[in-house]
């Protein structure tokens, strides 16, 4: 108990910048033990943003980054080479560390550096790089006026028809008075965007970057039906007297109050209905399948439809929590998700490499320390613009 107490304090005194010489030296010395691994994400995650530290140029400074340094190439000289899955779990500790370290202004040069030649590819990463994506989105009105809500700021925004559409804690929300007449609106999130909406009928809607959702400023009649693209999350709710259905391409999904999340990007092999709560029942042509909470429905290119008893959903959700989560999946996976967030192309130049990788890493890093975590399984990245060069080691 002592010594987390004591791990506690050092972590405090290192996020107010007052550690000492000898304080850093102890830390270091903690930071890769198991016993202090929950306390550590802990602060590090609710301090990302306020974290101070002494200047590069400080001599003190510099040798606690090095030796942060070393311990993390130790821990890569250590992994089995041959092995094709890059575990990115084992050391989710000093990533965040490292992450954590370069997104408050410590020189990436000091983090990751192996020899002269890896020096020059972080320095081309810190030349071109990209910022994480943003909240944002345009908001298209029945009368065809776009809203940019990127640089709105909260208060009303409309009023269509006695429906009144209004931003609030960085979302919008959809409030149908009586008499309200029904009109449609389109919100669409560019790359680099992510957003999210409250529908007239409280049901709750988190849109993932590069997809859209057509839907009644108002529900009227018998049923509540929107149209979707790319990747939706729904918190739907409850009435039994509406049922509340998604279009999706050919394809229609029927709930009355639940949640779920639809990825139906176009370059994804298939479109994937993953329920968390509720049930949902799926209907393409002639084909009715109902789902439990943790199953999913997997829709391939054919047709055909294949349903997943033993989704991992921390995966499925990963972007509305913040985070890239893979799982085993391969490198074109993982690039189309960093294509998206990121808005670039990607561009393979000796065809694409066989790499697999499994974990998590944040979203709101910038691109440059997302590629250095994913080139320790050899595969090289190059930024130039809005295009992602990549070729093996």
């Amino acid at each position: 108990m002592y010594q987390k107490e004591t791990f506690k304090v050092l972590m405090e005194q290192f996020v107010s910048g007052e550690i000492s010489s000898e304080g850093k030296a102890k830390l270091l010395d903690m930071l890769d033990r198991p016993e202090y691994s929950e306390e550590f994400d802990r602060i590090l995650r609710e301090n990302y943003d306020s974290v101070e530290i002494p200047p590069v140029s400080s001599e003190r400074t510099e040798k606690f980054i090095k030796e942060l340094q070393k311990k993390i190439e130790v821990s890569f000289e250590e992994e089995d080479s041959s092995s094709s899955i890059f575990n990115l779990f084992r050391w989710k500790r000093l990533m965040l560390a490292a992450s954590f370290l370069l997104m408050i202004g410590v020189g990436s040069y000091f983090v990751f550096k192996k020899d002269n030649n890896h020096s020059s590819k972080l320095a081309s990463h810190k030349a071109e790089d990209k910022k994480p994506g943003k909240t944002g989105a345009i908001l298209t009105l029945s009368n065809g006026s776009k809203i940019v809500l990127d640089s709105v700021g909260n208060g009303l925004l409309a009023n269509q028809n006695n429906t009144t559409v209004s931003k609030k804690n960085g979302g919008l929300v959809y409030d149908a008075n009586s008499g309200a007449q029904v009109v449609y609106n389109t919100m669409t999130t560019p790359r680099a965007h992510q957003y999210h909406l409250e529908l007239s009928d409280g049901t709750k809607v988190w849109l993932n970057a590069s997809s859209s959702i057509t839907f009644p400023t108002s529900f009227a009649g018998n049923e509540r039906k929107v149209k979707i693209t790319g990747e939706v999350y729904f918190e739907v709710a409850k009435d039994k007297k509406k049922p509340f259905r998604v279009l999706v391409n050919d394809m229609q999904i029927n709930v009355l109050g639940t949640h779920f999340n639809v990825n139906a990007y176009q370059d994804e092999a298939t479109v994937n209905t993953t329920l968390l709560e509720g049930s949902v029942l799926i209907t393409e042509k002639s084909k009715k399948i109902l789902l439990k909470p943790g199953q999913q429905a997997q829709k391939q290119k054919s047709g055909v439809i294949v349903v997943n008893n033993d989704v991992n959903t921390d995966e499925v959700l990963g972007w509305k929590n913040g985070l890239f989560y893979f799982e085993e999946a391969n490198l074109q996976t993982v690039l189309r998700q960093l294509s998206r967030w990121y808005d670039v192309d990607v561009v393979y130049e000796n065809g694409v490499p066989t790499r697999s990788f499994a974990g998590e890493i944040q979203r709101d890093l910038n691109l440059s320390q997302v590629l250095r975590i994913l080139e320790k399984n050899k595969v090289h990245f190059k930024i130039e613009g809005k295009i992602l060069r990549v070729k093996p080691d």
